[in-house]
């Protein structure tokens, strides 16, 4: 579907207008020193870096891979925001305080204030590296893949130029003041319509309601610890490394703050992002969840639910609004990792090595010329991705942060919270963690050792690393020398810190506080309603069920497989599916769902459907069942090509209804009415949920 001219019109105008606030801010500034370019002259008001805090973060990984992980996993995926109330509560309590006062400009900086230069080399290269590769690119090639399906006609590697040109031209000429009052009209534009699509969403399902009833499986919080990618354990236990690095040692986080007029305003801004954390799994991850509901059969990639339900519901000039909501995200993101990134190439790496006595003007130059540079990177690195099959642009960059963050989380939780911890320690650490457990952990541990094989997660690998940082650290600094008391002034945690500043009494500990409490109140209550309302299914992977195939052959048919045979095909959840090829007519798929508790369970499917599949029918412990899909009362016709290209690939959820299962009986049986090929069947997953449950 393409825009029409009412709506290139809206977007074009947005698009041009951003850039040329953002530009209009930065020449309006009376100061020009490399501090105003790199901290925005420390004049950021808390609602401006709040709402900077959220912009930067939130891009097309959001509305482009997290609502694609929406339609994939569901609500578990919202652990990523709302599991900021830890780790935000930390920068807010423990870390911004010693930010603040020691007039900290970047986070390799304090790294060496608190151990050595090595240790602030090494972190420099690898956040620079990090966030230029992983992260630069990925949201390139996401916000690539999304304008192109408003804009069919506009190539992908011109949608990256594009994209790019627009963040660094009001970046590179501004720096952090021009991205942070941008990034206020970002926000604003992004949220709106980000509920905007929600809001229609749930007018076109009927409200919440039908979507608890009838997918409650996408209402699981807390995925077993065997779950390929959302372990319940992993998420938890990984808080400590990868959001204490993203939230807490991240510059291109910390930035915004550090650029705060006041340590009061820098610390209220946190409280503001926490409260939008707690909503932005309504506007990123339920549109997901309403498009698996409505439109399973049309969309056979779920990075491209979010595009997909704009161009279907919004009218003329709302729709181009809310891409230019979506161009919002992009280019805050963009402006984020390219000024965080020219601010360490420039203060950490070119000021500290190559030219210690670089003056002013000269690092404000080199500042403009390394965001440029970075930029260009990120074009690369984009158009090189985008030549990579099965790929999940929510999944990639959060694999990438997972492996980035233990060693750093280490040495900053432990360093502020531990006087003890020395500065040989933390380099050792450095260097194990990169070079020796993260080869050891994803390569080695988690494929040689049976115990562990079930967890091989990346989020258990981070968690692992973590742990041997932590104790590399401890272990290292009781064997060598510490620094002194004086040396660590300022720099290790104390009572202080939960004091403002002087000066800041008046709105200070006590409206901070309550604040504070009631972001966490509204979190920790969304986690509560959320897991009452899904965690009593059963998501089983259909490849991780113990199967017999009679007149016929079974095989996993893996995603990456999937993905070279038609290419964008991105829906199956765990390994793939398992596919049965029947050589005759009756030729029977049958699974043991492995149920612990007798009881009677609503009962449902996910398989697939597409040009090589055909027709079946289910048994439950040999009775035939009646096949019910979405929305709810459709008969479904197994083999049919559904709503969308019939040359394409989709699943599909069918519903089986109620029956009573036991230990000894508890049998699933796909029968096939033809043979031969083109006739394949093809189960992902099983989902199981007690009735009296459900009915409740």
């Amino acid at each position: 579907m393409h825009l029409g001219v009412l709506d290139i019109i809206v977007f074009l105008g947005y698009f041009l207008g951003i850039v040329a606030f953002a530009v209009t801010v930065a020449a309006r500034s009376k100061t020009k020193s490399a501090q105003d370019y790199f901290l925005a002259s420390k004049k950021l008001p808390w609602y401006t870096v709040g709402a900077s805090f959220v912009a930067a973060n939130i891009s097309t990984e959001h509305f482009i891979g997290m609502v694609g992980w929406g339609f994939l996993y569901g609500a578990a995926v919202a652990q990523w925001e709302w599991g900021n109330v830890a780790t935000f509560t930390l920068l807010i309590w423990v870390f911004l305080p010693f930010y603040m006062r020691g007039n900290v400009a970047t986070m390799p900086e304090f790294l060496e204030r608190r151990y050595n230069s090595t240790c602030r080399y090494v972190y420099a290269g690898v956040t620079v590296i990090g966030l230029v590769i992983a992260m630069l690119g990925g949201v390139m090639l996401a916000g690539a893949k999304a304008m192109t399906v408003f804009l069919p006609d506009l190539p992908a590697p011109a949608a990256i130029v594009i994209l790019a040109a627009a963040a660094g031209a009001y970046t590179i000429y501004g720096g952090l003041l021009s991205a942070a009052w941008a990034d206020l009209v970002q926000y604003i534009l992004l949220m709106t319509m980000g509920v905007v699509v929600t809001a229609v969403g749930l007018y076109h399902v009927g409200g919440i309601e039908p979507l608890l009833r009838d997918l409650p499986e996408k209402f699981l919080v807390f995925y077993p610890p065997t779950h390929e990618m959302i372990p319940a354990t992993g998420v938890v236990l990984s808080l400590l490394s990868v959001g204490v690095w993203y939230s807490c040692a991240n510059q291109f986080m910390v930035q915004r703050c550090l650029g705060a007029r006041s340590e009061w305003d820098a610390r209220m801004g946190v409280v503001m992002a926490g409260f939008s954390k707690a909503a932005l799994p309504f506007i990123v991850v339920l549109p997901g969840i309403i498009a698996f509901y409505l439109y399973q059969d049309r969309i056979n990639d779920g990075d491209q639910a979010w595009p997909f339900l704009v161009r279907m519901w919004l009218p003329a000039g709302v729709a181009g609004l809310a891409l230019a909501g979506l161009a919002s995200a992009i280019l805050s993101t963009l402006s984020a990792i390219t000024t965080s990134s020219s601010t360490i190439i420039t203060l950490d790496l070119y000021k500290r090595i190559l030219r210690p006595d670089a003056p002013d003007r000269e690092q404000h130059l080199v500042g403009r010329l390394s965001a440029a540079g970075v930029m260009i990177i990120g074009v690369l690195v984009a158009w090189v991705m985008s030549a990579m099959p099965a790929i999940t642009i929510f999944g990639l960059i959060q694999q990438v942060f997972f492996y980035m963050a233990p060693p750093i989380a280490a040495l900053f939780l432990v360093g502020i919270l531990w006087p003890r911890a020395t500065a040989k320690a933390a380099v050792a650490t450095l260097f194990c963690g990169f070079l020796v457990y993260l080869p050891l952990t994803t390569m080695v541990l988690f494929k040689a050792v049976p115990a562990l094989r079930p967890f091989d997660s990346f989020t258990h690998h981070t968690f692992v690393m973590f742990v041997a940082c932590v104790l590399t650290l401890i272990g290292v600094s009781l064997f060598t020398k510490p620094k002194t008391k004086e040396e660590l002034t300022g720099v290790v945690w104390s009572r202080a810190a939960l004091r403002t500043s002087a000066g800041e009494g008046r709105r200070g500990l006590a409206s901070l506080a309550i604040a504070w409490a009631a972001m966490v109140a509204l979190i920790v209550g969304l986690y509560a309603f959320t897991h009452l309302a899904g965690g009593s299914t059963r998501w089983l992977e259909a490849e991780d069920l113990r199967y017999v195939a009679e007149g016929g052959e079974a095989v996993v048919q893996t995603r990456v497989e999937m993905a070279r045979k038609e290419s964008g095909f991105n829906l199956w959840t765990g390994k793939g599916e398992v596919r049965f090829a029947p050589s005759e007519p009756e030729a029977r798929l049958t699974f043991d769902l492995g149920v612990q508790d007798e009881g009677t369970y609503e009962t449902a499917v996910l398989i697939t459907i597409g040009p090589d599949y055909g027709p079946f029918r289910v048994e439950i412990n040999g009775a035939p069942v009646e096949m019910v899909a979405l929305p709810p009362g459709s008969a479904f016709t197994p083999g049919e090509s559904g709503a969308g290209d019939p040359d394409r690939h989709y699943v599909r959820r069918v519903a089986l209804g109620r029956h009573r299962l036991a230990p000894e009986a508890a049998e699933l049986t796909f029968v096939a009415r033809d043979a031969g090929e083109g006739k394949a069947i093809g189960v992902d997953q099983v989902m199981l949920t007690p009735a009296e449950a459900e009915a409740g």
